[in-house]
């Protein structure tokens, strides 16, 4: 399981879903299909832990007190134009 807002290097996976950690962002994509089994039941559990960790780095006011040191150059998207390649 990840600390959230804690570092820029840990990263889990819940079926499909992918969860990235970053210092001021929890990035997260892609799917899941939480059925109804005992294997569904053990993805709700982490979804369930992580979310509880996320709300309490809140509650503790790390993210508020981490606004200088953004991560924008790990960002998807980029500010500079780039001819399509495709083209």
């Amino acid at each position: 399981m990840i600390e959230p807002f804690a570092n820029n290097h840990q990263s889990m996976q819940i079926g499909e879903l992918v969860i990235e950690n970053q210092q001021d962002k929890i990035t997260i994509y892609g799917d899941i299909d939480v059925t109804f089994d005992a294997a569904g039941h053990h993805q709700a559990q982490q979804l369930h832990e992580l979310t509880t960790k996320i709300m309490q780095a809140f509650d503790n006011g790390l993210l508020y007190s981490n606004n200088e040191a953004k991560s924008k150059e790990n960002d998807d998207q980029s500010d500079k134009n780039i001819d399509n390649p495709f083209l």
